[in-house]
Formats: C-alpha cells, sequence, structure tokens
C-alpha cells in the first residue's frame, strides 16, 4: 500500500476524538474508490507505542484553589481544549487557532477565535495549552483545566486554574464518559487500543471505512452520510447515529490530502485537545464536542 493509502486509514483512526470515523472521508476523495484490496494484500501496519494511563480527570482536584482564590476570569471561564484549523481552499494559506471556552456564569459553551470577544473580554492568543484573556486591560492566562497534558509543560499557576467543578457522568463505556448532550470526554490511551485492535484485523478498517459514504452537492463532496456497515459500538460511544451527515471536523472541510495530513500530524503531536464535528442530523445542525485526554 503506497503513502498516500496509508495517510488515509491513518485519518480514519486519529479522527477518533471521534475522527475515526470521520476521517475516513479522505479516502474518499475526490470520488468513490476502487474496491478495497483483499486483505492479504493489506498494509501491514506497525506496532504502536500506546502512551502510559494518563489521569484524565477533567477538572482540578479538591486540594486546587478555592473559588475565592481565582480571579474573576478564572472563576468565570473554564478552558476546555484547543485545536488548530487550516483556511478553507481557495484561501490564503492560513491556520486558525481555536478553543473551547466554557463559560460557568452563563452556563454556556463557546468555540471561539483569535481576536474575538465574549462581551468585554477578548481572546488575545490561543496556544496549545492556554489561552492569554484580556479584560478591562487586565491580561490573564487560562491553562487547560485536566491533568496529563504532557511531561515538561508549566505547572498551572494558582490564580488561573480552573475552578474544581466536576462535570456529571452521563454515560460512560470504554472510551471515556459523555458530560453533555453533545460532549464527551475521551480518553486517548483507550483511543490508541482501538487504533490497535483495527490495525490487526482489516476486515474491520473495511467495514469502518464502508460505513462513510459521500454525500454530494452539485456533483462535489459536501460531506458524509453515517450508513452503518460496522463498528456500532464505536459509533454508539461516540454518538454518532444512523444517516447522520458529517460536514466538517475542527472547522475544516476535509476535501484535500493537504487538510488529511494536517489533521493527522496535528493529532499524532498531541497538539490536539478537541474534536468538533459538524453533524448534519434530521435535516438540523449541531457540533458533537470531544475532549482528548
Amino acid at each position: 500500500m503506497n503513502g498516500a493509502k496509508i495517510i488515509r486509514w491513518l485519518v480514519l483512526l486519529v479522527t477518533a476524538g471521534t475522527a475515526l470515523g470521520y476521517v475516513v472521508l479522505y479516502r474518499r476523495l475526490p470520488a468513490v474508490p476502487a474496491p478495497l484490496p483483499a486483505a492479504d494484500s493489506i498494509f501491514t501496519w506497525p506496532d504502536v507505542s500506546v502512551p502510559a494511563a494518563e489521569d484524565w480527570a477533567v477538572f482540578q482536584p479538591a486540594g486546587g484553589p478555592t473559588p475565592a482564590d481565582l480571579s474573576p476570569l478564572a472563576r468565570r471561564f473554564r478552558l476546555a481544549g484547543t485545536f488548530f484549523s487550516i483556511a478553507e481552499e481557495g484561501q490564503p494559506e492560513t491556520t486558525s487557532r481555536l478553543a473551547i471556552l466554557d463559560d460557568l456564569e452563563k452556563k454556556q459553551q463557546f468555540l471561539v477565535r483569535e481576536q474575538e470577544t465574549l462581551d468585554d473580554v477578548e481572546i488575545v492568543r490561543i496556544l496549545q495549552d492556554h489561552i492569554v484573556l484580556t479584560s478591562h486591560g487586565q491580561q490573564e492566562e487560562l491553562w487547560l483545566s485536566f491533568h496529563g497534558a504532557g511531561e515538561g509543560q508549566p505547572v498551572t499557576p494558582a490564580a488561573t486554574a480552573a475552578a474544581p467543578y466536576e462535570e456529571p457522568t452521563l454515560e460512560q463505556n470504554r472510551f471515556g464518559r459523555r458530560v453533555g448532550e453533545t460532549r464527551w470526554v475521551l480518553s486517548r490511551q483507550a483511543l490508541m487500543e482501538y487504533y490497535q485492535e483495527l490495525a490487526n484485523d482489516p476486515e474491520r478498517i473495511a467495514a469502518l471505512y464502508m460505513t462513510m459514504k459521500p454525500d454530494y452537492r452539485e456533483d462535489k463532496i459536501a460531506g458524509y452520510l453515517v450508513d452503518v456497515e460496522g463498528e456500532q459500538d464505536f459509533l454508539d460511544a461516540v454518538g454518532l447515529k444512523q444517516d447522520d451527515v458529517i460536514r466538517k471536523v475542527n472547522s475544516m472541510n476535509m476535501t484535500s490530502q493537504r487538510r488529511a495530513e494536517y489533521f493527522i500530524s496535528e493529532f499524532l503531536q498531541e497538539r490536539v485537545s478537541a474534536v468538533v464535528l459538524d453533524v448534519e442530523r434530521a435535516g438540523q445542525g449541531q457540533k458533537l464536542i470531544y475532549l482528548i485526554r
């Protein structure tokens, strides 16, 4: 199997914040592919180095700062995840930094970009593990509100630590837990173990691949229809349903090899702590949010 096909299979799995289901989209571009080769001719996957078990509790432990010790911005906001997105085709070759920000006062979640504002708060900069905010002339950093973000990263300053709040678990499965109607916290280790299972079983990869069917608009691929032909347990675990149409992943239309390669590199280098799928369900659009821990 050549390098381009290897990339396609990787996309299938790394998106698995659920990107595992979406990434097969790339393999299908720009048209429906030729029949899948026989199982004995499929590329033999290398062994995967599964990371050590992480403490993927989402928020700071009870021993952290109390709400009274937090700054006003840290009491109001919690940084849930960050990721990068590349420009649409035909646009300048730029990347956008995005973050998922929970507003605890309004009990809402926002997908924000650099230079955007929420009321009187400006998002100045978004980095891999923290963001910089300004409000009334005061600048402050908010750090990702979970442990296990990687060795060598700075200790979260007490003044900007997340409030000690635990989102309730609505459902739990082997990949993580659902903490909201369309929000999940997934274990990176569990996803990598699933990757290894699929790598050792080409028939399962093929079934997941065939589950995603191109959805066309004006003879161009505009998304992928979920038509379940395998891996039902995984799809259930990440909230994807029969006849869902996936339009975007992390604000990107995956319509080129460049986009697929970009997403792969970001995920494998652990620069993605969140995956956001734009899904059309029963004619209505919604976002499925996955926090990778």
